[in-house]
């Protein structure tokens, strides 16, 4: 069997790109448009400094600080710059006495009424409801 000789060793390449313009200019004798002629087309320079905070612009029909001012004076008007603070009672100082009152009332004559040694559980029953029901209403729940 004859040597076979290898195929012909291919080349990889990458081909040459054609990007595609888009903004072409109308004529070849035109030049590209540069940033100094958008910067020509935009208009002359209005102002060349920083502009102070709060002042206000004499033409300017949409400014702020004249639009908030007429808002104040019509809630001014309005009445509805008034606050009126009302002291809320809270029902969570009335719950808290009754639950802890009633609930060891029950406690201690469940206690009582069992005699012997389910006297002192009953004692035991009353702190840790009272120090529990404390902590549940001052501390857990939010204000109601």
């Amino acid at each position: 069997m004859p040597d076979e000789t290898d195929p012909p060793r291919k080349n990889y390449g990458f081909k040459e790109r054609e990007f595609k313009r888009d903004n072409r200019p109308a004529s070849a004798s035109q030049p590209p448009i540069s940033t100094q002629d958008l910067a020509k087309l935009s208009g002359p320079v209005v102002r060349s400094g920083p502009v102070a905070a709060g002042t206000p612009k004499a033409t300017d029909p949409n400014d702020v600080y004249a639009v908030l001012q007429q808002n104040r004076t019509a809630e001014h008007d309005s009445g509805g710059d008034e606050v009126v603070i009302r002291q809320i009672k809270s029902r969570r100082t009335r719950d808290y006495w009754l639950l802890l009152v009633g609930g060891n009332l029950v406690l201690a004559g469940v206690g009582l009424f069992l005699g012997g040694i389910a006297l002192i559980f009953a004692l035991g029953g009353v702190v840790i409801y009272s120090c529990g029901l404390t902590w549940v209403m001052w501390q857990v729940m939010g204000k109601y």
